[in-house]
């Protein structure tokens, strides 16, 4: 299949992502889950990293299908939701496909037609004509699937594929870890409820982004490392500086009570 674009992370005026790059990524989306909250942000930052590693992503989510549960947990657009949408509505097409099946699918248009009419009629109609997705699995369950959707045919090959593969399968590690410490059941349940809780912490994000002149990352990585010291979930670490920043108790970057310092 043709490979069309460039996105941001990539090395070359095809589009790719070199090997080098490729390992940057797997390390920023690495690392330990220490509770719910660290794994929504953790999925949110694979779905924005996968549209910038792969040129001809328009748009990322990442699906949860498990345990009578579907919903889309994480996603980059509203045209990632619209399209998860018709999915779940007509209950068959590529992300369901893969997080049932444990099997990537790679698709354009005439294809996913074939397969399941309904859901390709109204996902052309979103624009939407190429599709992969990868299924996510933790501690050997199928807990759901990464899916990029593209606006012009031939958006996705092979080696895009393996760049998701490679991706996803950091991500699952991680959340492997995690799932045998709580249960497979226990996480999807738990992601649920810290996506309905992230208000809090985007905003601590944002304001200590601004205080200390970080990034994104950095500043997630000051919040986790307040929510380590103190065993404290990260939503009431995140609320509670809010609150204190809110009522004016800040200084020099630093909340009274010390609860996330500069660093």
């Amino acid at each position: 299949m043709a490979h069309n674009g460039a996105g941001p992370l990539a090395d070359d005026t095809s589009g790719r992502t070199s090997g080098a790059r490729l390992a940057a990524i797997v390390a920023a989306v690495g690392g330990s889950v220490r509770d719910d909250d660290h794994l929504a942000t953790l999925l949110q930052r694979t779905a924005e990293l996968a549209q910038d590693a792969i040129a001809g992503a328009t748009a990322c989510g990442i699906s949860i299908v498990f345990g009578g549960m579907t919903y889309t947990a994480v996603h980059t657009d509203d045209l990632t939701l619209r399209v998860d949408a018709h999915q779940y509505d007509v209950g068959e097409g590529p992300c369901l496909e893969a997080a049932r099946t444990g099997e990537t699918v790679r698709m354009g248009l005439d294809d996913v037609a074939r397969n399941w009419p309904t859901f390709a009629r109204l996902a052309e109609r979103e624009g939407v004509v190429s599709f992969l997705a990868v299924p996510l699995r933790a501690d050997g369950v199928e807990l759901g699937a990464i899916n990029l959707y593209g606006t012009v045919p031939g958006a996705f090959d092979a080696e895009d594929e393996a760049v998701l593969q490679v991706v996803t399968d950091t991500v699952a590690t991680a959340i492997g870890d995690y799932a045998r410490v709580r249960g497979a059941r226990e996480v999807a349940t738990g992601l649920r409820d810290a996506l309905d809780h992230r208000a809090p912490i985007e905003q601590a994000k944002g304001i200590l982004m601004a205080l200390h002149g970080v990034d994104e990352d950095g500043a997630f990585a000051m919040l986790s490392r307040e929510s380590q010291r103190t065993n404290r979930k990260l939503r009431d670490i995140a609320r509670e500086f809010v609150d204190k920043v809110s009522g004016g108790q800040v200084s020099g970057g630093q909340v009274s009570g010390g609860e996330v310092a500069g660093s």
